[in-house]
């Protein structure tokens, strides 16, 4: 059982509220969740990078105007209504909040980004692009998931005529924008202030639900894997620099869409993730290893100051070729894997992008080639070019 808004607020005005749980509860529900619940602030090339991890939300499906619970869905396999985006982007001063870029069946994210806040990335060729940075984001969870519990001590703010919860303690902001559904803004550092909050609260305004796209068609997944969450970054890199071009995670367990605290990233259970970079991305922002073996004895390794062009290419018989005295190391559609670490890519649009395939659960080389040549990339640069998510990926019930 969830606390309601005038329990929480009841709490901030008077410091210890009447609790339909204990403290006891509390703390037995959060041992129970810890696993899959955390929020961690990392570093990043381009500056300070919020991990959301584990933990968040619930299904909304949209049929006509109505909607349906996730506790009422009681299916791993959500129907593509259920990734519908409600949330259009705004900006409020200097702060523009983008359109979704993760949507789960429970909630919508997006990127809170200070106009401006640029990082330069260098393309390998002499030239460099500014690459948009966010530190913060926002949350908008479905109806009835989001249980406001950490909360609980929170100072009460005015939010229009409505109230909100600002935790100093977290950097973040909570509050009701319908009846029974919640969103949170949340700061990485002191990336945003109360008042920036509170103007990114007044700024919302989620409307009609419209149909959540990806920049590609695809053909194959590995058995028992379903879509969980879907949009233009993965769930676990939703700050930092805006460098990926769509991305998706699937998972063959059923994630717990009740009593969330925070967003799930997929960390405590079986997950396949697919993702689209620029082609110029650096080796090393892809594989954290200090070195590329060479193959076999005698052939050449390559350092992490190569572009991707430099890369080993692995045909099916996985028998290398290499960089500029082997012609063309990476022709489009000849995946490639990592020889440390489960992870494939593609080269794809002659070179334009780069297509990763990983998984946390050992999937062979095999089956991530499998799912990397069995995909169409749209222009991932231009978003009106995507493909509607029941086209898009397997296995989706519409």
């Amino acid at each position: 059982m969830r606390l309601d808004m005038h329990e929480l607020l009841d709490a901030a005005r008077a410091g210890d509220p009447p609790m339909r749980r204990s403290t006891d509860d509390f703390v037995a529900g959060g041992r129970r969740r810890e696993a899959r619940r955390r929020l961690t602030l990392a570093g990043s090339a381009a500056g300070l990078v919020l991990a959301v991890a584990a933990a968040a939300v619930v299904p909304q499906v949209i049929a006509g105007n109505g909607t349906v619970s996730a506790a009422d869905q009681g299916s791993a396999r959500f129907p593509v209504t259920a990734f519908d985006h409600t949330l259009t982007a705004y900006t409020v001063g200097d702060l523009e909040v983008g359109d979704p870029v993760n949507v789960t069946p429970g909630y919508q994210q997006a990127r809170i980004h200070r106009s401006g806040t640029k990082a330069p990335f260098d393309h390998g060729d002499g030239t460099t692009e500014q690459i948009p940075v966010s530190h913060s984001v926002l949350t908008v969870y479905r109806d009835g998931v989001f249980d406001p519990a950490q909360f609980r001590h929170a100072e009460s703010v005015r939010i229009g005529d409505a109230q909100g919860l600002h935790s100093s303690a977290d950097n973040a902001l909570a509050w009701q924008y319908s009846p029974d559904a919640w969103a949170v803004v949340q700061s990485a550092g002191d990336d945003l202030s109360r008042a920036d909050m509170i103007r990114v609260a007044t700024g919302l305004h989620p409307g009609p639900g419209r149909p959540a796209t990806l920049p590609w068609r695809m053909s194959y997944l590995p058995p028992g894997y379903h879509l969980t969450s879907m949009g233009v970054t993965g769930d676990d890199e939703l700050t930092g620099a805006h460098l990926q071009r769509g991305a998706a995670r699937f998972t063959r367990e059923t994630e717990d869409y009740s009593d969330l605290t925070q967003p799930l990233t997929g960390d405590s259970v079986t997950s396949l993730r697919v993702r689209v970079y620029p082609g110029w991305i650096s080796r090393e922002e892809l594989i954290p290893t200090t070195e590329v073996a060479g193959g076999p004895s005698g052939s050449p390794s390559y350092g992490q100051s190569f572009d991707p062009s430099m890369w080993p290419s692995f045909a099916q018989s996985y028998e290398p070729s290499f960089g500029p005295s082997a012609g063309p190391a990476m022709p489009d559609d000849q995946p490639f894997c990592a020889p440390a670490g489960n992870a494939c890519y593609r080269l794809s649009s002659g070179g334009k992008y780069v297509i990763e395939a990983s998984s946390n659960a050992g999937e062979s080389t095999d089956e991530l080639v499998q799912v990397l040549r069995g995909m169409r990339l749209d222009d991932p640069g231009d978003s009106g070019t995507w493909t509607e998510l029941g086209d898009a990926v397997p296995g989706v019930d519409r």
